[in-house]
């Protein structure tokens, strides 16, 4: 069959018919809703591998995290892993695809029942995808000692920014490609049932998909993936930025790489900027029982309403988390001024860091409030412990870890171009999408319009009734092929030619 017969075909096929047989029309959404399974399929096993990462990542923070709250979060995020690959696996076990011998009318109640559970998972997922998640880190951040306000406000805004443009794109992905295939399962299970004859909307539609069905045994598309590297761009870095922060989180908690550090001193050496008074007795006395470990004595200086506040237990934890992440107190001194809500504060001098101690008391010398500040990093000792750092940041294990998480990212990449295969078909008759389950003939694409994000540019066909199709133009392999494909194909003037400039092909490299 030559060009000109093939495009003469889709003239003669039913689709151009106003009613084409309900036979094909049910075949046509048995294709639709097929490759329907295939995309949720693909997205649910990505999704449980980012489960797994996330919930291994964080059960590493819970084991090795000091403080209670930042292990709290962790805990939470784990949980919250936990839930959202048990809701991905319930809703796949609670919709199965119709059996092989069901008949039309199961398998339309079948593959309905499974939309609308979809459509349902999309429409809530904030409260069981982005909320869970968005707590446990959010609150995992907040409990870290050691993290400034403006990292903590500021993180908290990119998450709660990143989570709302997650929600509008889920959102957007329901009306767009959901709720019109519930509306076109839900008219033809009416029409298997009583009879009625479908809506034309929806008969159109189902169109392209017929024939594109009617065609696949006369038409051969040339047919173009998603190119690895295009994909490898995104994923790689991703997986790989993971390690990073993992790896710059484990060295900043673990200073054994500091080369400037004095031996831990047995007494700590207090200097007084002013003469001794009760505030410095009890500080010292905190100081002591903090380097003995005798959080309980700590606990004993609380006045009742402090004691309240803060029992035993939580007194405890509160100063192991301290104690694990900055060590012991090498020296105080003090008092400096004023402090948190004008106490009366002290400047500790700890193993790992510096914080500030801002103490109130009560008549009876008993400690009445207790608040402890960390103090910046100061830029000479950065600069002193800035090789060491880095050679225990790269050491010879992390870096291991690093060419692993290297590899998963690449393993990760293969698999979103395994469930992109045969991304765009091109043809006499037009360009085959959906791994050829949808065909936009020529003449029905009326504008084309680029959009771009980052450096992908990719192209939306506009069909006369204002229908909007996204499809992937840079991000395709080979070229080459793609323009030689549309030139061979293409109508003179169709408006997906003006766009052949973007691909980076042969000849387009020799331009100066």
């Amino acid at each position: 069959m030559n060009d000109d017969e093939l495009k003469k075909l889709w003239q003669q096929q039913p689709l151009r018919d106003p009613a084409p047989p309900p036979a094909q029309l049910v075949s046509a959404m048995k294709g639709k809703t097929t490759q329907l399974r295939r995309t949720l399929l693909a997205r649910d096993v990505r999704e449980l591998l980012a489960c797994v990462v996330v919930g291994v990542i964080f059960g590493i923070y819970f084991f090795t995290e000091p403080a209670p709250v930042a292990r709290l979060g962790a805990l939470i995020t784990v949980a919250g892993s936990m839930f959202i690959a048990g809701r991905i696996l319930h809703a796949r076990r609670a919709t199965p695809a119709a059996k092989p011998d069901a008949t039309v009318v199961e398998s339309l109640r079948a593959e309905l029942h499974s939309v609308r559970t979809q459509s349902q998972l999309l429409r809530s997922v904030w409260w069981w995808y982005l909320l869970p998640l968005a707590v446990g880190v959010l609150v995992f951040v907040w409990g870290t000692p050691g993290n400034h306000l403006g990292f903590k406000i500021g993180f908290t805004v990119v998450t709660l920014a990143l989570d709302v443009s997650i929600y509008r794109l889920n959102q957007r992905a329901r009306s767009k490609q959901l709720l019109p295939v519930e509306t076109q399962l839900e008219s033809l299970l009416r029409s298997a049932e009583t009879g009625e004859p479908l809506d034309e909307t929806h008969v159109a539609n189902l169109r392209p998909i017929i024939l594109s069905m009617a065609a696949a045994d006369q038409v051969k598309p040339v047919e173009f993936k998603v190119a690895f590297w295009q994909l490898a761009i995104y994923g790689v870095p991703g997986i790989v930025g993971i390690w990073f922060f993992l790896m710059l989180d484990l060295t900043m908690t673990n200073k054994d790489w500091k080369t400037n550090e004095q031996p831990v001193a047995t007494v700590v050496q207090a200097v007084y900027t002013g003469e001794t008074n009760r505030y410095s007795v009890v500080a010292r006395k905190v100081v002591d029982f903090f380097n003995a470990g005798d959080y309980a004595a700590v606990q004993r200086l609380y006045n009742p309403d402090m004691s309240k506040f803060s029992p035993p237990k939580e007194t405890a934890d509160f100063y192991t988390g301290i104690a694990g992440r900055y060590g012991r107190i090498e020296k105080f001194h003090g008092p400096t001024g004023n402090g948190y809500r004008g106490w009366t504060a002290f400047g500790l001098d700890y193993q790992h860091g510096e914080m500030t101690m801002s103490l109130a008391l009560d008549a009876d010398d008993r400690i009445s409030g207790i608040y402890f500040q960390p103090e910046p990093i100061r830029h000479a000792n950065m600069k002193d412990n800035l090789k060491p750092f880095l050679l225990h940041l790269f050491s010879w294990r992390h870096l291991l870890w690093g060419g692993v998480s290297f590899l998963g990212g690449l393993l990760y990449t293969w698999l979103i171009q395994k469930t992109t295969r045969r991304a765009v078909g091109i043809s006499a008759l037009g360009i085959h999408l959906q791994n050829g389950n949808s065909l936009l003939l020529w003449d029905e694409i009326k504008e084309v319009r680029p959009f771009r994000f980052l450096n992908i540019r990719n192209l939306w066909l506009i069909a006369e009734s204002g229908e909007e199709t996204r499809m992937h133009w840079t991000p395709l392999e080979r070229h080459s092929d793609v323009q030689a494909a549309v030139e061979k194909f293409a109508p003179a003037n169709h408006p997906i030619r003006q766009y052949l400039s973007l691909l980076r092909t042969k000849s387009s490299r020799k331009k100066p």
